[in-house]
């Protein structure tokens, strides 16, 4: 209702009281959002735990990385060992230890909804075990990063949007990785079954392989083999691209190379093996 000089007193009292409210939910906000930063940044704490197979004899390992970045190297007894540096905001994580069969399985864990509350200090684990040089291995991760060296035996990596990195390994090899990358370098396998959906993979082989498979996606898949070796080649492609150097071809050759690409490209060339 207007009086003579206007509206009335009380109106637009409406709009005024709910921006005040608005100012001061966001100023709480802002303040909540600070605290939090400072408490997860001052709680951070750390610790080593070490662990492994305890004297029992070990047929194969399995590792579940998850978040964590995890190395697997070589070591000289039948025994498998590991090492888990560990930081931490608010709960302590761990390496979970479980058994099928004779394969030992390690799974490290952050606390649900801890991994990196700010600045990575959440909650984060290195992971470094050693095995068997000849022990077959199977190695997960997700946006970690995952290095396997030195193996002589077979050897499973799947990655998620992760690194993967593998050296030196000369044992039958399958590896995979959906958005991230794949890096592969010296190997001495017979064999390669290697992946890569969106992702990015490079492999370099040191010695002339008996048997290489390699599909991609939408992604990239790069392939090195040494200088006057011949393989029997198919090459794929669907709207993608595929492509192998005429050098690498003979139709009577008993090593194979199966590439496939979807969307993405897949290639293969020669050079001399790097010293």
């Amino acid at each position: 209702m207007s009086g003579p000089n206007g509206p009335a007193a009380g109106a637009g009292s409406g709009p005024r009281l709910a921006w005040y409210t608005a100012a001061a939910l966001s100023a709480v906000l802002v303040v909540a959002a600070a605290g939090w930063q400072v408490r997860a940044d001052v709680g951070a704490q750390s610790a080593t735990v070490t662990g492994g197979s305890a004297g029992r004899t070990v047929g194969a390992l399995e590792v579940v990385g998850g978040e964590s970045d995890v190395t697997i190297t070589p070591r000289g007894d039948g025994a498998v060992g590991y090492r888990a540096d560990m930081t931490w905001s608010w709960r302590k994580p761990a390496v979970e230890e479980s058994w099928l069969g004779d394969t030992l399985k390690l799974t490290p864990r952050c606390p649900e909804g801890d991994f990196g509350i700010t600045s990575g200090t959440g909650c984060s684990v290195r992971l470094a075990v050693t095995v068997p040089a000849g022990m077959p291995v199977r190695v997960s991760g997700g946006s970690g990063r995952v290095t396997v060296s030195g193996l002589a035996g077979t050897v499973d990596a799947d990655m998620g949007s992760g690194a993967l990195v593998l050296a030196a390994l000369r044992g039958p090899l399958r590896a995979r990785v959906g958005s991230g990358t794949l890096d592969a370098s010296g190997l001495a396998v017979a064999q390669a079954d290697v992946r890569a959906d969106s992702g990015h993979a490079k492999l370099a082989f040191a010695a002339p392989p008996d048997r290489v498979a390699g599909h991609v996606g939408a992604g990239r898949l790069e392939i090195t083999l040494p200088t006057a070796t011949r393989y029997r080649v198919t090459c794929r492609a669907g709207a993608g691209r595929c492509e192998t150097e005429d050098a690498l071809r003979d139709p009577s050759a008993g090593r194979t190379l199966d590439l496939d690409a979807e969307a993405g490209h897949a290639s293969a060339v020669s050079r001399a093996a790097s010293p």
